[in-house]
């Protein structure tokens, strides 16, 4: 199996890209793979709210596996935009699906590895992890996001820099640049990761997607139409969830 699946704690599901021997580069199948466990999570309604992305050994994801592509997928079009298009798609449902996905970034993520990661919504990186794009090293150009992506999170002047240059940055780089939320040693990255997980679980599923959906919204919408969307997920929220009522009362309890 290339991808490993789990439940490491109540409502978290990990997701382990388990090719080591080849930096847990996606080929066809280890893509589809994915592709299949995040389409089974956002099937899975309450049952998880948290999903981890990881990879095993010295490196989170090193992109797409150009070996693989070169043994005659490159040399049939229609079989390398099927893949590309996978890849898309798959780093797509990862970012809209209801749960909050968090990115655990040892080792290196580089290339189709860094654009899995900017489609999550937290990174955690190892504090020397090595993340970058790197297309443009081999005269290639992304197909998982990150010129889309990388503008919306950096701006247009950083993300410039890195797309056109290649260039790496660390994951304690990535916390400076608001790119990670944390960093740790690599020692801790994988206790740091499941106790945030655990942290973010224990709200309410609906809320959490809610928000989810809201901050995700804010990077598309004006100011004015943002409030007019967080107004109206609010009142939704009030009619279909008995979460917050509750959470007021507790809230009132305590004060």
């Amino acid at each position: 199996m290339s991808l490993l699946i789990d439940n490491p704690a109540p409502y978290v599901r990990r997701l382990t890209l388990d090719r080591p021997e080849r930096m847990n580069a996606l080929d066809g199948p280890t893509l589809q793979a994915l592709n299949d466990a995040v389409c089974a999570c956002a099937k899975a309604g309450d049952e998880i709210k948290v999903l981890i992305v990881r990879g095993n050994g010295r490196a989170f994801c090193a992109g797409n596996d150009l070996k693989w592509l070169a043994s005659g997928v490159l040399a049939d079009r229609a079989v390398h935009m099927r893949h590309q298009d996978l890849m898309q798609d798959t780093f797509e449902r990862l970012e809209s699906g209801p749960q909050i996905v968090l990115a655990s970034v040892n080792g290196y993520a580089v290339a189709g590895g860094f654009e899995l990661a900017l489609a999550c919504d937290l990174i955690i990186a190892d504090e020397e992890a090595q993340l970058g794009d790197e297309h443009i090293r081999r005269n290639l150009l992304p197909s998982g996001g990150s010129s889309q992506r990388l503008p919306r999170k950096l701006g247009l002047q950083r993300a410039m820099f890195y797309l056109v240059t290649g260039r790496r940055m660390t994951g304690r780089e990535a916390v400076a640049l608001g790119l990670a939320a944390q960093a740790v040693p690599a020692a801790m990255l994988e206790q740091a990761t499941l106790e945030l997980a655990q942290e973010i679980a224990r709200a309410d599923a609906m809320a959490l997607a809610s928000m989810k959906e809201m901050a995700r919204r804010s990077m598309e919408l004006p100011l004015s139409e943002g409030l007019r969307h967080e107004r109206w997920m609010q009142h939704r929220y009030r009619t279909q969830s008995a979460s917050l009522e509750a959470g007021v009362q507790a809230f009132a309890d305590k004060t």
